[in-house]
């Protein structure tokens, strides 16, 4: 017994609405193909054209175009492309119906060539939905949604590709018509070139260009001279107040399971790791990226880390080259396979580096804590024992209570490897040798002070002395004298 299968309609609404839920992939989508049709002839640039008032999005290419007979194949058929997926970005063939989750029509406008003729094809995303697809196939409900035509000559280039997404849904309206938030996206996910700004930038496109086809677009949004550019700058301004820098770059070759050649190559820019980085700043977390395309988000590779939140912490980025690591429908991860499992491997490594210098740095910062706040404690000691609103016995006691913590903030600074610790050793040093030799007023400070209670306000005040910290005690003690003698 033969079977015809018939391919239900309702496949349509689940390659489009069913698998975008951000509105900016569509960019992704669009500049991943641009990419495509530019880096075979070496370079190019793409122009992007926001009209709010339109309610319209136009991305156009320089690349090399379609003919109208690759146009018809390459612009209706679904699932089916002509692409190498060993070689270029993009190659499932749906990637181009994405903007209907979020518009009524997308219009295609291509040509490879200024001897041919304009074509144009049409979806449109409100006939898709608005059919009732169900009671016919997909091949039927293609026909009715796309429309092909020919344009008469006009101010044409002579090689394009221009995409047109028309009538954008109002949900979708606030991310895709907000230069600003898609010109960040671009700028964090699209292949865009690295600010010369980054101290690190020439080291990484050297280390990028050694080991992969380093590819980047000149992407401009509405009437920007200046190209977008990825998102590091010259520090990691992580608040208004501290901006950390990039101290160095680490890089590692990860070794496919069954070749010499890379399975993918990862770079690491260290900070002093202070914290978490500012998701806003669109450079946090080790992310992956193929072709140069950012695959998932900065968490992609989160659950690799001895404690999830370092990754946040870091900088970082693994270049793909093996394409038997295959990004998923959906982009935001890869299909398992034994590969998948190998770099995995590998990246668990790298992050467990991480997170163990994470910790090495918020430790080291926790002593340096500790021992300047020993070092102030040892200060306001020895201001209090001086100042005469205590007994001699009493303040040579308060001295030598702090003097027996010194051998544990020495030892605490011996095992400290930052560039701070001389100058808290020679702080240190200074307040050691001050409690040494340190000579007690003998004589009351509180002059003001009938002397028949002198020596009950004295004794008062080593009790506030011996119970709270030396900072804590001078400030209560110099209130109440200034309370009596008001």
């Amino acid at each position: 017994m033969s079977y015809s299968p018939v391919i239900g309609s309702e496949l349509l609404p689940l390659v489009t609405a069913g698998m975008y839920y951000n509105p900016h992939v569509i960019f992704r989508e669009y500049l991943q193909n641009a990419a495509d049709a530019i880096s075979s002839q070496g370079n190019g640039s793409v122009h992007i054209k926001i009209d709010r008032h339109k309610s319209q999005i136009k991305i156009l290419d320089d690349g090399v175009g379609l003919s109208p007979a690759e146009a018809a194949h390459s612009l209706i058929d679904v699932g089916r492309s002509a692409k190498d997926r060993t070689i270029d970005r993009g190659f499932r063939g749906i990637g181009r119906l994405s903007a209907l989750a979020f518009a009524e029509q997308i219009k295609f406008t291509t040509r490879s060539c200024s001897t041919e003729s304009v074509t144009q094809v049409i979806w449109d995303g409100r006939a898709l939905r608005e059919a009732k697809l169900a009671q016919i196939d997909a091949s039927a409900a293609i026909s009715r949604c796309t429309t092909i035509s020919q344009l008469p000559n006009g101010d044409w280039p002579d090689r394009f590709f221009e995409v047109a997404v028309e009538r954008i849904s109002r949900h979708a309206a606030p991310s895709l018509l907000n230069e600003d938030a898609v010109t960040s996206y671009i700028a964090e996910v699209c292949p865009v070139p690295i600010s010369d700004a980054f101290p690190l930038a020439s080291q990484i496109r050297e280390f990028l260009t050694a080991y992969t086809a380093y590819f980047v677009l000149d992407v401009r949004v509405n009437d920007h001279d200046s190209p977008v550019q990825r998102p590091f700058a010259e520090t990691l301004r992580l608040t208004d107040q501290y901006a950390a820098t990039f101290e160095r770059l680490e890089t590692h070759i990860i070794p496919r399971i069954d070749e010499k050649s890379p399975a993918a190559i990862v770079w690491l820019a260290h900070t002093p790791y202070v914290g978490s980085i500012p998701p806003r700043l669109g450079v946090r977390g080790l992310r992956a990226r193929v072709g140069n395309i950012q695959i998932g988000t900065d968490r992609i590779f989160e659950h690799l880390f001895l404690e999830p939140r370092f990754n946040g912490w870091c900088v970082g980025e693994v270049h793909i080259t093996d394409r038997r690591l295959v990004p998923n429908g959906r982009r935001d991860y890869f299909e398992p396979n034994p590969h998948l499992r190998n770099l995995e491997n590998h990246i668990g490594a790298i992050a467990h580096d991480i997170s163990l210098q994470c910790r090495l740095a918020s430790s080291q910062r926790n002593k340096v804590k500790k021992i300047s706040n020993s070092i102030n404690r040892l200060k306001h000691t020895l201001d209090l024992a001086n100042s005469g609103y205590l007994p001699a016995k009493d303040a040579a006691a308060l001295v030598e209570r702090e003097r027996e913590c010194i051998p544990e903030i020495k030892q605490i600074l011996s095992r400290l490897t930052t560039t701070s610790s001389n100058s808290d050793e020679e702080e240190l040093t200074l307040c050691e040798d001050q409690l040494k030799s340190i000579e007690f007023n003998t004589e009351p400070a509180m002059k003001s002070i009938p002397p028949n209670l002198v020596a009950l306000l004295q004794s008062i005040f080593a009790v506030i002395a011996e119970t709270m910290p030396p900072d804590s005690a001078s400030e209560l003690i110099e209130i109440i004298y200034r309370r009596l003698c008001g």
